[in-house]
Protein backbone atom coordinates (compact mmCIF):
# COMPACT_ATOMS: atom_id res chain seq x y z
CA UNK A 1 0.00 0.00 0.00
CA UNK A 2 1.25 3.37 -0.62
CA UNK A 3 0.87 6.79 0.41
CA UNK A 4 -1.24 7.61 -3.06
CA UNK A 5 -3.22 4.44 -2.76
CA UNK A 6 -4.01 5.57 0.92
CA UNK A 7 -4.61 9.12 0.03
CA UNK A 8 -7.45 7.96 -2.52
CA UNK A 9 -9.54 5.80 -0.13
CA UNK A 10 -9.04 8.99 2.04
CA UNK A 11 -10.64 11.09 -0.98
CA UNK A 12 -13.26 7.54 -1.69
CA UNK A 13 -14.04 7.02 1.79
CA UNK A 14 -13.79 10.13 3.39
CA UNK A 15 -16.32 13.07 4.25
CA UNK A 16 -15.39 16.19 1.95
CA UNK A 17 -15.21 18.76 4.30
CA UNK A 18 -14.19 21.45 1.48
CA UNK A 19 -15.17 20.65 -2.15
CA UNK A 20 -12.60 23.08 -4.59
CA UNK A 21 -13.52 26.10 -2.17
CA UNK A 22 -12.07 29.58 -2.35
CA UNK A 23 -13.35 31.37 0.55
CA UNK A 24 -10.00 31.86 2.64
CA UNK A 25 -12.21 31.91 6.08
CA UNK A 26 -14.17 29.07 5.18
CA UNK A 27 -10.99 27.06 4.73
CA UNK A 28 -9.17 28.18 8.00
CA UNK A 29 -11.88 27.66 9.80
CA UNK A 30 -12.33 23.96 8.43
CA UNK A 31 -8.64 23.19 8.60
CA UNK A 32 -8.61 24.88 11.73
CA UNK A 33 -11.45 22.46 13.69
CA UNK A 34 -9.84 19.71 11.82
CA UNK A 35 -6.58 19.77 11.97
CA UNK A 36 -4.48 22.77 14.08
CA UNK A 37 -5.44 26.30 14.29
CA UNK A 38 -3.46 28.02 11.82
CA UNK A 39 -3.19 31.29 9.96
CA UNK A 40 -3.33 31.37 5.77
CA UNK A 41 -2.38 33.74 3.17
CA UNK A 42 -2.57 33.53 -0.70
CA UNK A 43 1.53 34.34 -1.84
CA UNK A 44 -0.15 35.64 -5.34
CA UNK A 45 -2.64 38.17 -4.87
CA UNK A 46 -4.19 37.63 -8.36
CA UNK A 47 -4.43 33.73 -7.17
CA UNK A 48 -7.72 31.54 -5.92
CA UNK A 49 -8.00 28.70 -3.82
CA UNK A 50 -9.44 25.92 -5.11
CA UNK A 51 -8.97 23.88 -1.43
CA UNK A 52 -10.57 20.47 -1.04
CA UNK A 53 -10.61 18.47 2.33
CA UNK A 54 -11.16 14.81 2.72
CA UNK A 55 -11.76 14.10 6.12
CA UNK A 56 -11.86 10.54 8.23
CA UNK A 57 -11.33 10.31 12.00
CA UNK A 58 -10.99 7.34 14.35
CA UNK A 59 -11.17 8.35 18.05
CA UNK A 60 -8.65 11.03 18.88
CA UNK A 61 -7.05 10.04 15.53
CA UNK A 62 -7.54 11.63 12.04
CA UNK A 63 -6.60 11.29 8.44
CA UNK A 64 -6.64 13.77 5.98
CA UNK A 65 -6.43 14.45 2.53
CA UNK A 66 -5.69 18.29 2.04
CA UNK A 67 -5.10 20.63 -1.08
CA UNK A 68 -4.97 23.80 -1.36
CA UNK A 69 -4.81 24.60 -5.16
CA UNK A 70 -2.87 27.60 -4.87
CA UNK A 71 0.08 29.09 -3.34
CA UNK A 72 -0.08 29.55 -0.18
CA UNK A 73 1.93 30.04 3.29
CA UNK A 74 0.73 28.55 6.55
CA UNK A 75 2.03 30.10 10.06
CA UNK A 76 1.16 29.67 13.46
CA UNK A 77 -1.27 31.78 15.63
CA UNK A 78 -0.25 30.30 18.88
CA UNK A 79 2.78 29.46 20.48
CA UNK A 80 1.95 25.81 21.43
CA UNK A 81 -0.43 23.11 19.66
CA UNK A 82 -2.22 20.30 20.60
CA UNK A 83 -1.07 17.93 18.00
CA UNK A 84 1.47 16.19 15.97
CA UNK A 85 0.82 16.43 12.30
CA UNK A 86 2.48 13.78 10.14
CA UNK A 87 2.05 14.89 6.30
CA UNK A 88 3.00 11.80 3.49
CA UNK A 89 2.97 14.33 0.41
CA UNK A 90 1.25 12.60 -3.04
CA UNK A 91 2.64 15.26 -4.99
CA UNK A 92 3.85 18.39 -5.59
CA UNK A 93 6.53 20.31 -3.57
CA UNK A 94 6.59 22.38 0.12
CA UNK A 95 8.60 24.42 2.05
CA UNK A 96 8.20 23.61 5.70
CA UNK A 97 9.77 25.31 8.90
CA UNK A 98 9.72 24.01 12.20
CA UNK A 99 11.71 26.18 14.79
CA UNK A 100 14.71 26.49 13.42
CA UNK A 101 14.90 23.48 11.11
CA UNK A 102 14.01 23.47 7.42
CA UNK A 103 12.81 20.70 4.95
CA UNK A 104 11.75 20.62 1.08
CA UNK A 105 8.83 18.07 0.84
CA UNK A 106 7.59 16.21 -2.40
CA UNK A 107 6.94 12.05 -3.05
CA UNK A 108 8.40 9.89 -1.10
CA UNK A 109 9.38 12.10 1.81
CA UNK A 110 7.70 12.67 5.12
CA UNK A 111 7.52 15.38 7.83
CA UNK A 112 6.04 15.36 11.48
CA UNK A 113 5.61 18.94 12.80
CA UNK A 114 5.70 18.96 16.44
CA UNK A 115 3.26 21.08 18.50
CA UNK A 116 6.49 23.12 20.55
CA UNK A 117 7.66 25.83 18.50
CA UNK A 118 6.60 28.29 15.62
CA UNK A 119 5.91 26.95 12.38
CA UNK A 120 5.12 27.99 8.79
CA UNK A 121 4.48 26.31 5.03
CA UNK A 122 5.27 27.50 2.18
CA UNK A 123 3.11 25.06 0.11
CA UNK A 124 2.61 25.11 -3.81
CA UNK A 125 -0.59 24.90 -5.48
CA UNK A 126 0.21 21.75 -6.44
CA UNK A 127 1.09 20.48 -3.59
CA UNK A 128 -1.38 17.35 -2.53
CA UNK A 129 -1.09 15.82 1.04
CA UNK A 130 -1.97 13.19 3.30
CA UNK A 131 -2.09 14.37 7.26
CA UNK A 132 -2.22 11.97 10.02
CA UNK A 133 -3.29 13.91 13.39
CA UNK A 134 -2.37 12.77 16.62
CA UNK A 135 -3.10 13.91 20.40
CA UNK A 136 -0.27 15.59 21.88
CA UNK A 137 -1.08 14.26 25.27
CA UNK A 138 -1.63 10.82 24.24
CA UNK A 139 2.29 10.58 22.65
CA UNK A 140 3.39 12.23 25.06
CA UNK A 141 1.75 9.24 27.36
CA UNK A 142 2.81 6.77 24.89
CA UNK A 143 6.49 8.16 25.45
CA UNK A 144 6.77 8.10 28.96
CA UNK A 145 5.06 4.33 29.02
CA UNK A 146 7.86 2.88 26.49
CA UNK A 147 10.99 5.08 28.27
CA UNK A 148 9.82 4.47 31.48
CA UNK A 149 9.18 7.76 32.99
CA UNK A 150 6.35 8.81 35.45
CA UNK A 151 5.27 11.64 33.65
CA UNK A 152 4.25 13.13 29.76
CA UNK A 153 7.89 13.35 27.75
CA UNK A 154 7.90 16.04 24.72
CA UNK A 155 8.94 14.26 21.53
CA UNK A 156 10.50 16.31 19.16
CA UNK A 157 10.43 14.57 15.91
CA UNK A 158 13.00 15.34 13.41
CA UNK A 159 11.02 17.93 11.00
CA UNK A 160 11.47 15.54 7.76
CA UNK A 161 12.81 12.03 7.03
CA UNK A 162 13.72 10.58 3.72
CA UNK A 163 10.85 7.76 3.61
CA UNK A 164 8.02 6.30 5.92
CA UNK A 165 8.03 2.76 7.34
CA UNK A 166 6.16 -0.09 5.14
CA UNK A 167 4.78 -1.19 9.16
CA UNK A 168 3.54 2.84 9.81
CA UNK A 169 1.71 3.04 5.97
CA UNK A 170 0.14 -0.39 6.95
CA UNK A 171 -1.42 1.32 10.05
CA UNK A 172 -2.38 4.29 8.34
CA UNK A 173 -4.70 2.01 5.82
CA UNK A 174 -5.43 -0.16 9.44
CA UNK A 175 -6.83 3.19 10.08
CA UNK A 176 -9.49 4.31 6.85
CA UNK A 177 -10.61 0.69 7.56
CA UNK A 178 -11.43 1.01 11.12
CA UNK A 179 -12.90 4.25 10.35
CA UNK A 180 -15.27 2.91 7.29
CA UNK A 181 -16.31 0.28 8.23
CA UNK A 182 -19.71 -0.56 9.54
CA UNK A 183 -18.66 -4.10 11.07
CA UNK A 184 -16.28 -2.51 13.18
CA UNK A 185 -18.52 0.37 14.76
CA UNK A 186 -19.50 -1.63 17.90
CA UNK A 187 -15.66 -1.95 18.82
CA UNK A 188 -14.79 1.43 19.89
CA UNK A 189 -11.74 -0.35 21.56
CA UNK A 190 -10.12 -0.71 18.42
CA UNK A 191 -9.60 2.54 17.87
CA UNK A 192 -7.79 3.23 21.08
CA UNK A 193 -5.58 0.44 20.47
CA UNK A 194 -4.99 0.88 16.79
CA UNK A 195 -3.99 4.55 17.98
CA UNK A 196 -1.41 3.50 20.34
CA UNK A 197 0.09 0.79 17.80
CA UNK A 198 0.36 4.04 15.26
CA UNK A 199 1.92 5.96 18.33
CA UNK A 200 4.55 3.42 18.97
CA UNK A 201 5.42 2.76 15.81
CA UNK A 202 6.18 6.22 14.86
CA UNK A 203 8.25 6.64 18.12
CA UNK A 204 10.39 3.98 17.06
CA UNK A 205 10.77 4.25 13.48
CA UNK A 206 10.89 7.80 12.93
CA UNK A 207 13.51 10.23 14.52
CA UNK A 208 13.01 11.72 17.49
CA UNK A 209 14.66 13.13 20.49
CA UNK A 210 14.10 10.00 21.96
CA UNK A 211 15.31 7.78 19.24
CA UNK A 212 18.28 6.95 21.33
CA UNK A 213 17.22 6.38 24.31
CA UNK A 214 13.90 3.44 22.66
CA UNK A 215 17.28 1.86 20.94
CA UNK A 216 19.80 1.56 23.23
CA UNK A 217 21.27 -1.54 25.04
CA UNK A 218 18.71 -2.84 27.60
CA UNK A 219 18.55 -5.50 29.64
CA UNK A 220 17.67 -9.21 28.43
CA UNK A 221 14.60 -10.54 30.56
CA UNK A 222 14.71 -13.92 31.95
CA UNK A 223 12.57 -17.25 29.93
CA UNK A 224 10.55 -16.79 32.74
CA UNK A 225 9.40 -13.12 31.24
CA UNK A 226 9.44 -14.59 28.45
CA UNK A 227 7.09 -17.03 28.91
CA UNK A 228 4.80 -14.48 30.87
CA UNK A 229 4.48 -12.57 27.92
CA UNK A 230 3.42 -15.71 25.69
CA UNK A 231 1.15 -16.64 28.35
CA UNK A 232 -0.48 -13.25 28.18
CA UNK A 233 -0.46 -12.43 24.68
CA UNK A 234 -2.44 -15.98 24.02
CA UNK A 235 -4.76 -15.08 26.85
CA UNK A 236 -6.14 -12.05 24.92
CA UNK A 237 -5.05 -13.09 21.84
CA UNK A 238 -9.20 -11.60 19.97
CA UNK A 239 -7.58 -8.18 21.32
CA UNK A 240 -5.78 -5.61 19.32
CA UNK A 241 -3.28 -4.73 22.07
CA UNK A 242 -0.45 -2.66 21.84
CA UNK A 243 3.28 -4.86 22.79
CA UNK A 244 3.49 -2.03 25.26
CA UNK A 245 0.68 -3.11 27.01
CA UNK A 246 2.28 -6.55 27.11
CA UNK A 247 5.62 -5.18 28.40
CA UNK A 248 4.15 -3.40 31.31
CA UNK A 249 2.26 -6.28 32.37
CA UNK A 250 5.55 -8.56 32.58
CA UNK A 251 6.92 -5.21 33.84
CA UNK A 252 9.72 -5.03 31.35
CA UNK A 253 10.87 -2.10 28.78
CA UNK A 254 9.49 -3.12 25.49
CA UNK A 255 13.32 -3.23 23.88
CA UNK A 256 13.90 -5.44 26.42
CA UNK A 257 10.75 -7.91 25.12
CA UNK A 258 12.05 -7.41 21.81
CA UNK A 259 15.48 -8.72 22.77
CA UNK A 260 14.08 -11.54 24.92
CA UNK A 261 11.83 -13.18 22.27
CA UNK A 262 14.64 -13.06 19.58
CA UNK A 263 17.03 -14.77 21.82
CA UNK A 264 14.32 -17.60 22.96
CA UNK A 265 12.39 -17.79 19.27
CA UNK A 266 14.28 -15.81 17.10
CA UNK A 267 11.29 -14.00 16.34
CA UNK A 268 9.69 -10.48 17.07
CA UNK A 269 7.57 -10.85 19.36
CA UNK A 270 4.94 -9.22 16.93
CA UNK A 271 5.52 -11.70 14.23
CA UNK A 272 4.87 -14.48 16.96
CA UNK A 273 1.82 -13.24 17.96
CA UNK A 274 0.53 -12.88 14.13
CA UNK A 275 1.87 -16.34 13.70
CA UNK A 276 -0.06 -17.49 16.63
CA UNK A 277 -3.55 -15.74 15.65
CA UNK A 278 -3.41 -16.88 12.11
CA UNK A 279 -2.78 -20.44 13.56
CA UNK A 280 -5.93 -19.86 15.57
CA UNK A 281 -7.81 -18.43 12.69
CA UNK A 282 -7.06 -21.71 10.27
CA UNK A 283 -7.78 -24.04 13.36
CA UNK A 284 -11.36 -22.20 13.70
CA UNK A 285 -12.38 -21.87 10.01
CA UNK A 286 -11.05 -25.29 9.75
CA UNK A 287 -13.61 -26.46 12.25
CA UNK A 288 -16.45 -24.02 11.41
CA UNK A 289 -19.89 -24.48 9.72
CA UNK A 290 -20.05 -21.90 6.93
CA UNK A 291 -23.88 -21.08 7.95
CA UNK A 292 -22.71 -19.94 10.87
CA UNK A 293 -19.14 -17.82 10.64
CA UNK A 294 -17.55 -16.28 8.29
CA UNK A 295 -14.38 -15.01 7.40
CA UNK A 296 -14.39 -11.42 8.56
CA UNK A 297 -15.99 -12.99 12.04
CA UNK A 298 -13.13 -15.18 12.42
CA UNK A 299 -10.40 -12.63 11.62
CA UNK A 300 -12.16 -10.26 14.32
CA UNK A 301 -12.07 -13.24 17.26
CA UNK A 302 -8.29 -13.46 16.36
CA UNK A 303 -7.31 -10.18 16.91
CA UNK A 304 -7.13 -9.20 13.19
CA UNK A 305 -8.26 -5.33 12.32
CA UNK A 306 -7.19 -5.58 8.57
CA UNK A 307 -8.99 -7.56 6.65
CA UNK A 308 -7.02 -7.52 3.59
CA UNK A 309 -3.94 -8.23 5.47
CA UNK A 310 -5.28 -10.86 7.50
CA UNK A 311 -6.47 -13.10 3.93
CA UNK A 312 -2.73 -12.18 2.44
CA UNK A 313 -0.90 -13.46 5.49
CA UNK A 314 -3.55 -16.22 6.30
CA UNK A 315 -2.82 -16.97 2.48
CA UNK A 316 1.35 -16.94 2.49
CA UNK A 317 1.04 -18.99 5.86
CA UNK A 318 -0.81 -22.03 4.67
CA UNK A 319 -1.15 -21.62 0.50
CA UNK A 320 -5.18 -21.09 0.64
CA UNK A 321 -7.41 -18.40 1.05
CA UNK A 322 -8.83 -17.91 4.36
CA UNK A 323 -12.56 -18.61 2.39
CA UNK A 324 -10.93 -21.58 0.97
CA UNK A 325 -10.32 -23.72 4.21
CA UNK A 326 -13.84 -22.39 5.46
CA UNK A 327 -15.25 -24.05 2.42
CA UNK A 328 -13.37 -27.60 3.08
CA UNK A 329 -14.66 -27.86 6.84
CA UNK A 330 -18.37 -27.36 5.12
CA UNK A 331 -17.36 -30.69 2.16
CA UNK A 332 -15.75 -32.18 5.39
CA UNK A 333 -18.78 -31.74 7.66
CA UNK A 334 -21.02 -32.90 5.14
CA UNK A 335 -19.28 -36.40 4.84
CA UNK A 336 -18.86 -36.84 8.79
CA UNK A 337 -22.77 -36.12 8.60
Amino acid sequence: MSVADIAELVRVRGDQLLATTDDVDAVVDVVTSNLRPHALRVRDRGERLSARLDHLASGSVSLNRLHYGADVTISEVAPEQGEFLLSLPVGGRARFAYGDTTAVLGPGAASVVSPYRDFRLDIDGGFDQVVLRLDRQRVERTAALLTGSAEAVPVHFDLAAGSVSTGLLGLVEAAVQLSTDPRLDNRPRLAVQLETLLTETLLLGYPNNLSKKLGGAVESPSSDRVRRAMEYMLANLPESFSLSAVARHCEISLRSLQIGFRRELGLSPGNWLRAQRLDRAHALLAAADPASTTVTATALACGFVHLGDFAAQFKQRFGQSPSTVLRKSDRGGSRRR
